[in-house]
Formats: C-alpha cells, structure tokens, sequence
C-alpha cells in the first residue's frame, strides 16, 4: 500500500519560520518516529539512498521566503508513506496525538492535531492505492501533464539538474518504485525513456534556503509525450506518473522537494 495523509494542524503560538519548513517538519518527522520506534528511526536516517517516506512543507504556502505562524490558524502539512511499517510507525501516533491532544513542536511552535485526511474527496493531497491499482490503467494516455508543486531538483552523481529531463525524471521514479514493490517493473525499459519527450513546458526556478545551504530547483507545469506506436513505455510511464504522487520526485524528497500530481486532463 501507499498512503498520502493530510493533516490540519491547529497553531497555538506565533512565531516566523526563517528557514525551509520542509525541514522542519523532516525533523518533527523523525522525532515522532524515534520515541516510537528507535530502531526503525535509525534505520532511515542512516539510509541515505533509500526513504521510503516524504513530508510536505506547509501546504500553500511559499517556501522560498521567511513564514508567518499566526497563532490559531490553521495550517496544513501531508506525509506519505511507501512502506506499511513506517506508516503504522507514523500515523497510529499522529492519530494518537490527535485524540491525546498532545502538542507538536515545528522549529519552536506548537501545533495541535486537528483533524486528518486520507481520501482524494477530503483533499487533493490525500489517497491511498496499491501497486494493483497503479498497474490497473483503464486508460492509457500518450500525454501525461504534471504539475511539480515545490522546487524539484534531479541529482547526476555530485551535481544537480534543474530542469525535468524525462530519461532522469522517470528513471529514478522506477527505480525507487522497484525498491519499494513486490510486483516489479523490468528495468530494461530505462533504455527507452530517453524517447520520451517534452510537447510543452511551462517552469520556473525557485531556491529554498535550509538551514546552512541553499537548493535551487524548478517547479511548474510539464506535459511528457510518448510515441502512439510504443503502448508499453506509455503504460509504464502512466504508472510512474501516478506513483509520483506518493514517492516525490528527485533529490531530498524526504523534505518536500519534489511533489508532484499528475492533472489527469487531456492534453
């Protein structure tokens, strides 16, 4: 299973976030997870090519300048998760903490847990599905639109691209796919995503600014065409561009770098 869980937080102080939230709320991430389960929290931390889980940032707002934290607002951050054992990890204490009304700390400011989403009907930034249901694909679509929501950076060994290569955006999509899957895809096909093109593009760069370093990434809207006559890479990158959802795409997802939907229109 994959799950994407929305959750309104509730502030109750004021305060200014001068750096990226993401990493932040990275931070809260891993400090819930270690009073619950230490082993599991190191085993991630440590794991530096493999997360099987991302954080947002604070849904709709910028992450490219210092935050606002108005004391009770509301505000709201996702997580998701592509193994079952951190999501249980995670989300029966974020449930816990709900009900327990216990306080959550973001760079010095209390939140509490309000109400969470796990549906798309709830919120666009929350569902759950399968690798059954992501290979499903009722309709095969030549064109697939998707909107890269926060800074997306695609990492070439020490070096960073900031712009959405297909052969880079969906090859590193597969491979985190496999890793996290029991039904795979044959990596054979990589050789074939260098024939994926870009029928139209419309981004922009946009730093955010971490504690001790800056990234700079793209983000906007890309529309990845495949060949009419090449129905097994359209089908494989109609899966990818779903998984996306779940997994982020490029460098530092674990942050909120990297989300991404795919808007389902014709294009």
């Amino acid at each position: 299973m994959f799950y994407s869980l929305v959750f309104k937080l509730t502030a109750l102080n004021s305060g200014i976030i001068f750096t990226y939230p993401g990493e932040k709320i990275h931070g809260m991430f891993f400090s819930i997870l270690k009073m619950n389960n230490s082993e599991l929290a190191k085993k991630l931390h440590d794991n530096i090519g493999h997360k099987p889980f991302t954080v947002s940032s604070f849904l709709g707002k910028k992450v490219d300048k210092p935050l606002v934290i108005e004391k009770e607002k509301l505000y709201y951050i996702r997580m998701t998760f592509l193994e079952d054992n951190v999501f249980n990890s995670i989300a029966i204490n974020m449930f816990k903490n709900k009900f327990d009304k216990k306080k959550l700390d973001i760079d010095n400011i209390k939140f509490l847990v309000t109400k969470l989403y796990f549906h798309e009907k709830q919120s666009k930034w929350a569902g759950i599905t399968t690798e059954e249901e992501l290979f499903k694909i009722d309709n095969v679509k030549n064109e697939i639109k998707l909107r890269f929501y926060t800074p997306t950076l695609l990492k070439v060994e020490n070096d960073c691209l900031y712009y959405p290569k297909p052969e880079k955006v969906f090859g590193d999509l597969l491979k985190k796919f496999n890793r996290v899957s029991s039904k795979k895809i044959k990596e054979e096909i990589i050789k074939d995503f260098n024939e994926i093109k870009i029928s139209n593009m419309k981004i922009y760069k946009k730093k955010v600014y971490m504690s001790n370093y800056y990234l700079k990434g793209f983000v906007g809207d890309v529309v990845f065409s495949v060949d009419r006559n090449n129905n097994t890479l359209a089908k494989i990158v109609n899966l990818l561009s779903k998984f996306a959802f779940f997994s982020g795409v490029g460098y530092k997802t674990a942050m909120g770098l990297g989300q991404v939907k795919d808007l389902k229109e014709d294009t």
